[in-house]
């Protein structure tokens, strides 16, 4: 998949696209490694679009639909393979090892403006490729709505990031599809079994005799369930910022432990938050089945054993 040097102009087309670097691009550097980045890509929103837009810029046709969504693919191949340029351009490498190559009258950055710089440059890379999906949707492209990856989206009552938004704002397309295995989880063992085989379908088909209330709460505890499992489970610089705060400027270690601590402690408040709409969920669903009898909503308290009795 071919998404530079068409014309043999590819290091202009990398200094375009990124519009952050030297215009001496060797192209001749960047071509080994832009496989690279295209996988970190097609890891994310999979090979089918991929492969369409790059065979849309090896036609060179003029298509305005089209265009956006390959600058924004071109984009983000481009900044991921920077990511993995980028930690060797001030070193060289021979057969005695390798040397640190830095001008008589330049300096180098610290460990810490490293590390902030190539923090930002994987956030432009995720800002590329959310920027791209958001192009695809509303493109509505066929090699995307057709695509193994649009379509697992099929059977969710969370079926795009907008959805979501309205449970829990993560305002990325990127993650939103990279948590659709998530939501299909806790949707199938978690929702799904309280809700009930019937009412699942009618939620699913857009029925409004299913009331809104219980689309409501079903599509919040999911929400909130899925960002648990997130947070436990992604690395947290897929994460959108906020959700896990952690000082960028404390030493490895130190930002290790409190990277885990706040992971925790998202993690529980959203389980917290989740049991309680759980709760809500079965209690709506009780007084749909009971047809209008009162129900007693019971909220189970903790259960204190004193001297052989159960209070």
């Amino acid at each position: 998949m071919k998404l530079f040097n068409r014309d043999g102009n590819g290091g202009k087309e990398i200094t375009a696209v990124l519009g952050l670097i030297s215009d001496r691009v060797d192209f001749d550097t960047w071509a080994p490694i832009l496989p690279l980045g295209v996988r970190d890509v097609v890891a994310i929103v999979g090979r089918e679009p991929v492969a369409a837009l790059a065979a849309f810029y090896e036609s060179g046709e003029d298509d305005p639909e089209k265009a956006p969504a390959l600058m924004y693919l071109q984009q983000s191949v481009a900044l991921f393979s920077w990511l993995k340029i980028i930690p060797t351009l001030d070193a060289q490498h021979d057969s005695n090892g390798r040397t640190r190559r830095i001008g008589e009258n330049e300096k180098g950055l610290t460990a810490l403006e490293q590390y902030k710089d190539e923090s930002n440059i994987l956030r432009l890379a995720y800002e590329a490729t959310d920027a791209l999906i958001e192009a695809l949707d509303l493109g509505a492209f066929d090699f995307w709505i057709n695509s193994p990856k649009y379509r697992q989206r099929s059977g969710l009552l969370i079926r795009n990031k907008e959805s979501f938004d309205e449970f829990y704002l993560i305002g990325s397309h990127r993650l939103f599809l990279t948590l659709l295995p998530m939501i299909r989880e806790v949707q199938a063992a978690t929702v799904a079994p309280i809700v009930g085989r019937e009412y699942m379908a009618r939620l699913l088909n857009g029925d409004e005799t299913a009331t809104a209330l219980l689309y409501d709460t079903a599509a919040r505890a999911i929400a909130l369930l899925t960002m648990k499992k997130a947070v436990e489970r992604l690395p947290v610089e897929v994460l959108p910022e906020g959700i896990v705060q952690v000082n960028q400027s404390a030493p490895v270690k130190q930002k290790l432990r409190a990277e885990k601590e706040a992971r925790n402690a998202v993690a529980a408040a959203l389980g917290i938050d989740a049991t309680r709409y759980l709760q809500q969920l079965e209690d709506t669903m009780a007084e749909i089945l009971a047809e209008g009898q009162p129900v007693d909503f019971y909220n189970p308290g903790p259960i204190v054993h004193s001297k052989g009795m159960t209070f």
